[in-house]
């Protein structure tokens, strides 16, 4: 993929990826890289992310289901209820193996994005977050 495909501005947008699993969380940050994103945190649990939640902007959080301690639906919706209004404002992709319909409209009902089954290739993460941003597929409009 060459610079031309790579919307400018995309480098601009701070992610936060939550997953307890190091690989997993390596393999989305290597596709967001290569779609031109460059600002990225990272957090292996829902109470790290809140943690970095507090102290840092995050315009797009990419978070999986099933973690231990608090699962990525329990975290989105602590934030949900939360008294920080700029948390209740940020675009949720969940990237997850668990595919039960339970799990899937519970996300519909908190106004999670997309949600992508694991394993995630870089071509359908770039297709989801080019909707959510809405940039158009060909990364000509900035």
């Amino acid at each position: 993929m060459t610079d031309l495909n790579k919307p400018r501005h995309l480098e601009n947008i701070n992610c936060l990826i939550v997953d307890d699993d190091k690989f997993a969380r390596n393999f989305t940050k290597t596709a967001l890289f290569q779609i031109g994103m460059k600002n990225i945190r990272e957090a292996a649990s829902a109470a790290e992310a809140e943690d970095i939640l507090k102290t840092s902007r995050v315009d797009l959080l990419f978070t999986d289901q099933q973690m231990p301690e608090k699962t990525g639906l329990e975290m989105i919706e602590g934030l949900l209820k939360s008294d920080a209004e700029f948390t209740k404002n940020i675009p949720v992709i969940m990237i997850t193996s668990d595919t039960r319909e339970t799990t899937v409209l519970k996300a519909k009902e908190l106004h999670i994005r997309e949600y992508i089954v694991k394993p995630v290739s870089p071509g359908i993460l770039k297709k989801r977050i080019f909707n959510i941003l809405n940039i158009e597929e060909s990364g000509n409009r900035d």
